[in-house]
């Protein structure tokens, strides 16, 4: 699980590093797509299945929270611990 984690925080380091560049609008498309491909590995690893909107839920709280100008490790960290209410796999 840390080697996702590890690859979903440095994707997301040079997107919200590029992101000078990019409208808000233009970056959650970025952030949305390194974080479902960091999820479904990291799902993947654990062999565990994930309900149906799991992944939405989990991508769009990521999203959100870097778009507010949350940092990528207490997004990623809150909306896990969010998911995990939501959805207790």
């Amino acid at each position: 699980m840390r080697t996702a984690a590890l690859v979903l925080a440095c994707t997301a380091a040079l997107a919200v590093t590029a992101s000078r560049a990019v409208a808000a609008d233009g970056l959650g498309p970025i952030v949305r797509a390194v974080c479902l491909s960091a999820f479904e590995n990291e799902l993947s690893l654990s062999g565990k299945v994930a309900p149906p909107g799991m992944a939405t839920y989990a991508c769009t709280c990521v999203e959100q929270q870097i778009l507010a100008g949350g940092g990528i490790e207490s997004a990623r960290n809150a909306c896990r611990q969010a998911t995990a209410r939501r959805y207790p796999i």
